[in-house]
């Protein structure tokens, strides 16, 4: 079984994209609707990426076209859309076009600011969710599990992440512009509401953060000392306490209107959320800030030339991996003497590149980058045939023995 992508992202339909925002509920009812399908169609494992930009889900199935068809039904159920509507949102990728995607999406290159980092807890989070709730079980996971690695090489090797170019970064910034010390509420305790409080902190506001679930908060409190919580239901009657205050949680209805306001305020709001947890007339009370998505993309743009610059070499990186990637997943289904086999080869060739670009201390990296890609492609061309060999010959008598040979030969 191959990986498939359905997959809906604010780059591809632009401003249609709010529409189909799904929320944490949202999310939740969708793995619950994939899961209930799963007991009577081909679906055999699913997961749900779902951000500010973007919502897909990737599957594996024994039929292609009947699962692809159903779970574009499920996922326009779930958005309240027409399934031709959906269909025309949508773009479907299958096999080696669906893992490079999943690669690029992960290492930041599909993300509206280019190298940004949550995406990789969005990704955390979302195979974990799929595993809680069985709707992922060890074949999706190692694809996931590999990709946050991919993800985590192109960072260490590239310049994709450089700079301060986030969206909690700006976020933050927006709140920290006026002078002394600043007092924000942060609405949101997951991982970007929980990394922009972290910022404010370590910057020198006094910082709130705020949430309906207590156990998030207690994490909070544990992890985050010298912030302050409160429960969401308190937010009405906290708005006069703060100067600014950001949303990065998800939600299916305004949490702010202007009926919060008083007809007036002194405060700066900052909404991160898709769907928006702030009604955009809010932006129309006297005395108030608001700064949407959309704004605070466009703050960061001018900052992300030399991330752009890097594309290619994580694009280099990704397609290096890609190979490896697509002989590992046969691999690592059919037989654990295989994955043996490949570990020890991977291991044999990065102790002999280190070694290598040890004393050619002053290789340009460019050339370095290019021995990792060969010597990874040498590794997957010169264990093709062994493991191919290895597979035909599982359903004969003589395997025992062939193992054998196949174990003494290889020293495993």
């Amino acid at each position: 079984m191959s990986l498939v992508a359905v997959s809906i992202s604010e780059a591809e339909i632009g401003e249609g994209f709010e529409a189909c925002a799904l929320g944490r509920e949202g999310e939740a009812n969708l793995r619950k609707k994939l899961l209930a399908t799963m007991a009577a169609s081909p679906l055999d494992e699913a997961v749900v990426l779902s951000t500010c930009a973007r919502v897909e889900v990737y599957f594996l199935a024994s039929q292609f076209h009947a699962t692809v068809d159903e779970v574009a039904r499920v996922l326009a159920a779930e958005l309240g859309l027409e399934d031709a509507l959906l269909q025309g949102m949508a773009r479907v990728l299958y096999g080696p076009s669906a893992v490079r995607h999943l690669l690029r999406v992960v290492c930041g290159i599909e993300s509206a600011i280019i190298g940004e980092s949550e995406i990789q807890a969005q990704t955390k989070s979302a195979i974990s969710l799929a595993r809680e709730c069985g709707l992922a079980r060890s074949k999706l996971t190692r694809i996931f599990e590999h990709a946050l690695e991919v993800a985590k090489r192109v960072r260490s090797e590239t310049a994709i992440g450089s700079g301060n170019a986030s969206v909690t970064s700006v976020a933050a910034s927006i709140a920290l512009s006026e002078g002394g010390v600043p007092r924000v509420g942060v609405v949101g305790t997951g991982t970007i509401g929980s990394e922009v409080a972290k910022i404010l902190r370590d910057r020198g506001a006094k910082v709130t953060v705020l949430s309906a679930m207590e156990d998030r908060l207690s994490r909070i409190r544990s992890e985050l000392v010298a912030i302050d919580t409160l429960p969401a239901s308190r937010l009405p009657e906290s708005l006069a306490s703060f100067d600014s205050i950001i949303f990065a949680t998800s939600n299916s209805h305004y949490l702010l209107d202007r009926s919060h306001l008083d007809g007036e305020a002194d405060l700066k709001i900052v909404d991160l959320c898709r769907p928006r947890s702030v009604d955009p007339l809010v932006a129309g009370v006297a005395g108030v800030a608001l700064f949407d998505l959309d704004e605070v993309n466009k703050m960061v743009s001018g900052q992300l030339a030399q991330r752009e610059f890097a594309i290619g070499d994580a694009e280099a990186i990704i397609e290096s991996e890609l190979d490896l990637f697509e002989e590992l997943e046969r691999v690592q289904d059919l037989n654990p003497l295989l994955k043996e086999l490949y570990e020890r080869a991977e291991t044999t060739r990065s102790v002999e590149l280190a070694r290598t670009l040890r004393r050619l201390h002053n290789l340009d990296p460019a050339v370095q980058l290019e021995m990792e890609i060969l010597t990874h492609r040498i590794v997957a061309k010169l264990l093709h045939s062994p493991a191919s060999a290895l597979r035909e010959r599982g359903a004969e008598d003589e395997y025992p023995s062939f193992i054998d040979d196949f174990k003494t030969i290889f020293g495993l």
